[in-house]
């Protein structure tokens, strides 16, 4: 049968995990709507955390769940789901602003990089770029960062010439502008180391722009430019470079404030005087009275004015550049004469000690200073030629050595083809056969003597005593080329190590990562130095991310030694045992952090520990002493009241007061508690069965005065004495004439007559059993059937008696006064049976 909704159960609620998944992904209940953080956080299925946390996409859940969920897999998904969340490539990201103000208070390194790299907001991604500070980050999002200005403005940020190299020559054929801020940011970082070159090229492109502003007339905004620009370089730059900047400089003030042209007034006429030899024959020229004056040269312009002086400087630059190179040339002409002195002086030296090899690298040095000299004097070049005699004789001599040399080689490798050596010993040999082989060949190159054709024999030996070594060499190739991808297996499990790894998951990976490094033996040689240098790089990772793990512990450790201490540092607070528990705990579950801080924060948190404990000992042991003397107590009072049940008469309010004083101790024992309320009831006991006794004093009375009746009755005892014993019975109220008058006749010696009917005996009889709780006979069973029968319907007629069992026992006992004495004994017994167990029953 389906049950109404509202007594279902909710899915989410499910003991099972699956179906709880499936209702935190789907559902749409408000109660699970709610309560998705606090599944997120408690659930016992990771599963279902998951799924929690996926579809509330919260921040704040997001970061707590990667650090602190105790499933590898719940954090790395945490992990994600909050770079994604705060990148803004989640469907479900916070707006910018609230992304922009969670980036502020982020510490993580990843977490900033990511936002850089995948943030769609430009200004996101400015502000994760600025808090970002690895290099190799940095020249990254250099060259794929989509914005130009953030581009630009991480240049400025590289201070790595050779990334700003590698930076320039990527960004050569695709950014321009990059590729010129970087090679500007090269040359900015070399002028402020001071280098040379640099400054050198740097001070002749401001002299030439200088140059080009009074050609072109620049801006007064690019002059002051290049002038601080020259400030900052000027105290390094050689006196030749500075008289040309001068010289622009002034070139540039003349052109933009040209002087006033200078005009000239035009000279007086002047007759002109007739020479002497032809003062008489000279006709004059019709019109021509006065000479015509010459004509006035053309003024030149400001441009022009400026070209010539541009040009002036620039002869007088290059005449001065022509000199100081003239100089430079002789002066290292100079220096070059010098080095083929000392060259042919110490090959002499090494020709008079034997020494060829020295010999042979000097007169190599003298061969290479003779085509860099132009003229040699003449006494060296005697000396020159001495030397160089002595030297051709030695290289013949050492030509022929090493030819004999030479053979023995060819001879000692073509021995090696059958020697039965192991591969490595053969290739060893090899090696250093063709070593001495090239050395030799170096020797004879720098002594300029032809090699023989005994090279073509030494190769060939070479390659047959190579080849039994090939198939060796080829399986120990494959082998290392196997060694080499567990290797790269190896760093590609550094790589994918999630980054919310827990510390052993990374010891291990370290651990791999060691004994990969210890292991490169096994790994081609060539390989050998790169490979380290990835294992190492992977290792510097995995440090880093340990000593931000020791970094966490040794904060979190730090927090619960505050805690700790917080317990005693105001007296020692309530529930301190617990919460000093739960401290070590979780101190436990913090895990190690870095050994040396680990012990010492140990010792710290211990000893607020061990304070806690001492507290609480002190307080224990207070407790211990009120405790005792509460016991004392106690155990005084248990022994008052177990006097007190054994009393003849015990008051009430005594008993009263005893517990009075009991409660007021608050005892915990369990033993004495029993104790004192055994012996409390007892007392209640006894004052119960004394004001019952009190309360039911008739009855007992009744049923002494008719057992005396029946005795006298029967004439069992003598008649005097049964008066007596009459006389001092206690009365009672129940059949009092009845009684009395069956007594006083019996006693008189004229007892009444039995009765020989027993139905009314019997009734009564079975009405007593009835009363008592008795259960009848086998044989009377359908007759006291009967009369419960009749006395229900007596009672629905509204026939019935009372329902007090004492007034009820009374009307009995008078009933069976009333009759004649019976002359049954066992029913008579049994009467008497009834009415006494009756008499028990009543309260």
């Amino acid at each position: 049968m389906k049950l109404p909704a509202f007594l279902r159960k909710p899915r989410w609620l499910s003991k099972d995990a699956a179906v709880r998944r499936q209702a935190v992904q789907r559902d749409s209940e408000p109660e699970l709507i709610a309560a998705l953080p606090r599944l997120a956080r408690e659930d016992t299925d990771a599963g279902v955390r998951q799924a929690a946390l996926k579809r509330l996409a919260d921040p704040a859940l997001a970061q707590g769940l990667a650090r602190d969920d105790t499933d590898p897999g719940v954090r790395a998904e945490a992990r994600r789901l909050w770079l994604e969340l705060m990148a803004g490539t989640h469907a479900q990201a916070p707006a910018l602003g609230e992304r922009l103000r969670l980036l502020k208070a982020q510490e993580d390194a990843e977490l900033v990089e990511h936002i850089a790299r995948h943030a769609p907001e430009a200004e996101l991604r400015a502000a994760a770029l600025a808090r970002a500070s690895r290099p190799a980050f940095l020249l990254d999002r250099a060259l794929e960062e989509p914005d130009p200005a953030a581009r630009l403005a991480l240049v400025a940020r590289i201070d790595d010439e050779a990334q700003l190299a590698r930076l320039a020559e990527r960004a050569r054929r695709t950014d321009k502008s990059l590729n010129r801020a970087a090679r500007e940011r090269i040359e900015a970082l070399r002028l402020a180391r001071g280098d040379a070159a640099t400054i050198v090229t740097h001070a002749r492109l401001l002299c030439e722009e200088v140059e080009q502003l009074v050609r072109d007339a620049g801006s007064a905004v690019a002059e002051a430019e290049i002038h601080a620009r020259w400030a900052r370089v000027e105290p390094q730059v050689e006196p030749p470079m500075r008289q040309r900047y001068e010289a622009a400089r002034q070139l540039l003030e003349t052109s933009r404030n040209p002087p006033p042209p200078k005009v000239e007034e035009p000279p007086a006429p002047v007759a002109e005087l007739p020479d002497a030899g032809d003062a008489g024959n000279a006709p004059a020229e019709p019109g021509m009275d006065d000479a015509a004056p010459a004509p006035a040269e053309p003024v030149p312009s400001a441009e022009e004015i400026v070209a010539a002086q541009i040009a002036q400087a620039r002869f007088a630059a290059a005449l001065d550049e022509a000199e100081a190179a003239r100089k430079q040339k002789a002066a290292r002409q100079r220096e070059l004469v010098a080095e083929l002195e000392t060259a042919v002086a110490e090959c002499a030296a090494a020709l008079d000690a034997g020494a060829s090899a020295d010999a042979h690298v000097a007169r190599a040095r003298i061969e290479q200073l003779r085509r860099s000299i132009d003229d040699v004097p003449a006494a060296l070049q005697r000396r020159l030629g001495s030397t160089e005699a002595r030297h051709a004789e030695l290289r013949r001599w050492q030509h022929w050595s090493d030819n004999q040399r030479r053979q023995q080689l060819c001879e000692e490798v073509e021995a090696l083809a059958g020697s039965g050596l192991h591969p490595d010993a053969v290739a060893s040999r090899v090696r250093e056969a063709q070593a001495e082989w090239n050395r030799l060949a170096e020797l004879e190159r720098q002594s300029g003597a032809r090699p023989d054709g005994l090279g073509r024999r030494f190769h060939a030996a070479c390659r047959a005593a190579f080849a039994p070594t090939e198939a060796y060499f080829r399986k120990r190739q494959e082998i290392r080329d196997a060694y080499g991808q567990e290797l790269e297996a190896v760093l590609e499990r550094s790589r994918q190590l999630p980054p919310g790894a827990e510390r052993p998951a990374i010891n291990a990976q370290r651990g791999e990562l060691v004994a990969a490094l210890r292991d490169l033996d096994r790994l081609d040689p060539r390989q050998r130095k790169a490979m380290a240098a990835r294992l190492k790089e992977a290792l510097d990772a995995l440090d880093a991310r340990i000593r931000a793990l020791d970094q966490g512990v040794e904060a979190a450790k730090a927090l619960l030694i505050t805690e700790a201490e917080d317990l005693t540092r105001d007296g020692l607070q309530r529930g301190a045992a617990a919460t000093a528990r739960e401290l070590q705990q979780r101190w436990k579950e913090v895990g190690n952090g870095r050994r040396s801080r680990d012990q010492a924060q140990w010792k710290t948190f211990r000893a607020a520990i061990d304070a806690v404990f001492g507290a609480l000992d002190a307080a224990r042991n207070e407790r211990s002493a009120r405790e005792i003397e509460q016991r004392a107590e106690a155990e005084a009072l248990c022994q008052r009241v177990e006097e007190l049940a054994t009393a003849e008469t015990p008051e009430r309010a005594a008993l009263a007061r005893l517990r009075t004083e009991w409660d007021a101790l608050r005892v915990r024992d369990e033993a004495l508690s029993r104790r004192f309320e055994a012996a409390a009831g007892q007392v209640e006991d006894a004052l119960g069965r004394r004001e019952r006794e009190r309360r039911h004093a008739r009855f007992g009375a009744w049923l002494a005065r008719y057992e005396l009746c029946r005795t006298a009755e029967t004439g069992a005892e003598d008649s005097d004495a049964l008066r007596m014993r009459w006389a001092e019975a206690a009365d009672s109220d129940i059949a009092r004439p009845a009684l009395a008058a069956r007594m006083e006749a019996a006693l008189a010696g004229d007892p009444a007559a039995p009765a020989s009917d027993f139905e009314a005996f019997r009734a009564i009889v079975f009405e007593l059993e009835g009363l008592a709780g008795m259960e009848p006979t086998e044989a009377d069973r359908e007759q006291r059937r009967q009369l419960q029968v009749e006395r229900l319907a007596a009672r629905m007629r509204g026939e019935g008696g009372n329902d007090d069992p004492a007034v009820e026992l009374a009307t009995l006992l008078e009933r069976w006064c009333e009759l004649a004495p019976i002359s049954e004994p066992e029913l008579d017994k049994r009467f008497l049976h009834a009415a006494r167990a009756a008499l028990a029953t009543l309260p």
